[in-house]
């Protein structure tokens, strides 16, 4: 890894998997053996249920929604981190009338 500094409000907000989201964007941060996206869920947008073959970290930084994990419904709001297993089904969802903003981190399966 290399050292940068970057703003990333210069940077675009890109759709994030289309075939499998409504209304989510992200801007990615790092892109190595951890992926790091800032991403932005609009008012109703979703990350529909889904497994992936690495596992995530998120943390809800602002707005309002919910997050399953495993068939388990939990409350996203600004402080909540979610831990998901590489496998485990999940999905997030923006239930807000404002933007839900999160870090998402793809982490490489043990």
């Amino acid at each position: 890894m290399t050292s940068n500094v970057a703003d990333i409000s210069a940077m675009e907000w890109r759709p994030v998997r289309p075939e499998v989201t409504e209304g989510v964007f992200g801007k990615t941060l790092l892109d190595e053996k951890v992926k790091a996206v800032l991403t932005r869920v609009g008012p109703g947008g979703k990350f529909r249920v889904h497994a992936d073959k690495y596992a995530h970290l998120f943390y809800f930084i602002s707005g309002e929604g919910t997050v399953q994990v495993g068939g388990k419904s939990y409350a996203a709001k600004p402080g909540v981190t979610v831990q998901v297993a590489a496998g485990e089904m999940h999905s997030y969802e923006n239930t807000g009338m404002t933007d839900m903003l999160l870090l998402s981190m793809n982490l490489p399966a043990e």
